[in-house]
């Protein structure tokens, strides 16, 4: 099959399932089947090089928006938690920040392919993949933290980040909401420990929205 013939079949599979699809997920009932697709789609993406810079364009709406959201600078050293194996939202930080990123994942076949993607990419001078699981990683070394779509125990993950960072931190979390900004994934007590203190939407990739997250005094 010819580079074009993958191009078009992805881009086809993109639209049906990210934008037609996703667009219309408002709640968490297809949370699963979301979450197998951005699987499929990320292993995809690391083995055929045209799949992965179509996949990457996905994310570069919603991650300069989030590099907005939080001024990030060549002075930050930012955590991205559940890279996967095509690391989309770390890469793109890289490429388009001189901020020092690291991508944790705790699928170790993930962050086999994702090593592998960012030498094969050139990418090591900024960006590095770990294996950890974000729930006991030291998250107080970081000046900002992604929590992306995807992760396991959310509700979890910003209890043990909000008990190690101070103040100061900048965290982003990837969520769906509703038509009122509401988090439609009830498990997750965003209030509890943290202030929203502001938002952006993007539609390109479904209804998501990224909470910029300070700790509460």
């Amino acid at each position: 099959m010819t580079n074009d013939s993958l191009e078009w079949m992805f881009s086809c599979m993109q639209s049906i399932v990210f934008k037609r699809i996703g667009s219309k997920v408002r709640t968490n009932a297809l949370k699963g089947l979301m979450d197998i697709v951005f699987i499929v789609f990320e292993k995809i993406g690391s083995k055929f090089d045209v799949i992965g810079q179509i996949y990457l364009k996905l994310y570069h709406d919603i991650v300069a928006k989030e590099t907005a959201l939080v001024h990030l600078s060549k002075k930050d050293k930012a955590l991205v938690i559940g890279g996967g194996s095509l690391p989309a939202t770390p890469v793109l930080l890289a490429l388009s920040t001189d901020a020092t990123i690291v991508s944790i994942d705790r699928d170790r076949t993930a962050v086999k392919e994702a090593t592998q993607y960012v030498r094969t990419h050139h990418l090591e001078k900024n960006l590095s993949i770990v294996y950890a699981d974000g729930l006991h990683y030291p998250v107080q070394l970081y000046d900002v933290i992604f929590v992306l779509y995807g992760v396991k125990q959310p509700e979890t993950m910003l209890q043990h980040i909000a008990g190690q960072i101070t103040e100061k931190t900048r965290v982003v979390l990837r969520v769906i909401t509703d038509a009122h900004g509401a988090l439609t994934d009830k498990t997750i007590d965003v209030t509890e420990h943290f202030i929203i203190k502001d938002r952006v939407r993007t539609e390109t990739l479904g209804s998501f929205e990224s909470l910029l997250l300070m700790k509460k005094p």
